[in-house]
């Protein structure tokens, strides 16, 4: 009887699991799409702390977004199992010639084409229409699979961007 292994999403994985969220500066082509999975399904099947798999899943999403998520009850992600990693997303930057590592771009949906705009730009954003209240925008900071569900996507008027909205 053949058995397969079945790869963990983000959804399989439990609330309180770690996560981290790289966004890229330019959309993913569809071939740069079916590489990076066999990339990251590779890392991810490989992924230990200390000699112990990590319970691990990952996304592409948006063509932009690459989430890593960790359910640590398994095994604790440890400091060299994070720098392992932060070194995939380094050498996919500079595979694919993307930034992947840069946390001053603030992503947000208009319609339903996905925008990215300098963090500096989106006060001045907001005052010419392009931003209005009821737009989402992408809190990568969220730090958790659950929060992820809860928070990534948010509307600007709850998000840090509500101060500039009078």
């Amino acid at each position: 009887m053949e058995t397969t292994s079945k790869q963990n999403t983000l959804i399989d994985l439990p609330e309180h699991a770690r996560l981290w969220v790289y966004q890229s500066d330019r959309p993913f082509t569809k071939e740069e799409m079916v590489a990076l999975e066999i990339n990251l399904k590779n890392f991810i099947h490989g992924w230990a702390a200390h000699g112990n798999q990590l319970n691990a899943a990952f996304e592409i999403l948006y063509d932009r977004f690459i989430i890593l998520a960790v359910d640590e009850r398994q095994a604790m992600a440890s400091g060299c199992s994070i720098d392992s990693s932060v070194g995939l997303i380094r050498q996919i930057e500079t595979q694919y010639q993307v930034n992947l590592l840069d946390k001053s771009q603030v992503a947000y949906l208009n319609n339903d084409t996905l925008e990215i705009i300098p963090f500096n730009k989106a006060k001045g954003a907001i005052g010419e229409g392009k931003i209005k209240k009821d737009t989402i925008i992408f809190n990568n900071a969220v730090a958790s699979v659950g929060e992820w569900k809860n928070s990534w996507k948010q509307p600007a008027a709850d998000s840090w961007m509500s101060r500039f909205f009078l």
